[in-house]
């Protein structure tokens, strides 16, 4: 019997081929970064809908895998700052280990005061707070995979979380890393 190789391309449904790494990127140079960003994004933005356009039965459930992709795509994009902005100061990237948001932000805000120098400017006080808050609950990265901790211990010592007031919050945090991941591109 043949193996099925069910993470490959099909031919005869080429449609649906979906391209990785960079393939379709809105920014050229960028595509990896940028393709798991948008990625993450859209996905965020889809739960949204869902949630607060559509029908609100699910977001008891829908909450998780959310938090989950905030945090990820917060943890992608400061990622992203440190290795671009390492490659184009030093012509050298340097990736950014481990998953704690404070290290990674830090990390990153230090990459950028290098890039623009002067002109550099302090995320605003909510986008700190935001990840600070997110990091406090979710150090680890695991807190929104896994109802318990390795101790047997409930992950999430919250009991309720208003979505609405998540996602009206998050918003400005996803957009001042738009523009920060656009105007590091964008700079020659």
């Amino acid at each position: 019997m043949k193996e099925k190789k069910y993470f490959k391309k099909n031919d005869k449904l080429s449609l649906y081929n979906t391209r990785l790494y960079g393939y379709g990127s809105k920014r050229n140079n960028y595509g990896e970064w940028d393709n798991y960003g948008e990625g993450y994004r859209q996905a965020i933005e889809l739960i949204e809908r869902e949630v607060l356009e559509n029908d609100r039965k699910n977001q008891d459930f829908l909450i998780y895998p959310y938090c989950f992709l905030i945090r990820h795509f917060i943890e992608i994009r400061l990622k992203e700052i440190i290795y671009e902005g390492t490659k184009k100061l030093y012509n050298e990237p340097k990736k950014a280990k481990g998953h704690r948001l404070i290290s990674l932000l830090e990390k990153a805000q230090n990459v950028l005061k290098d890039f623009w120098g002067e002109s550099y400017q302090e995320p605003p006080k909510i986008v700190s707070i935001f990840i600070k808050e997110l990091n406090t609950i979710d150090e680890g990265s695991d807190r929104f995979r896994y109802p318990f901790d390795l101790k047997g211990d409930k992950s999430i010592a919250e009991t309720e979380i208003n979505f609405k007031n998540l996602s009206e919050y998050f918003e400005e945090v996803k957009w001042y890393f738009e523009e920060i991941t656009e105007g590091l591109v964008a700079e020659e």
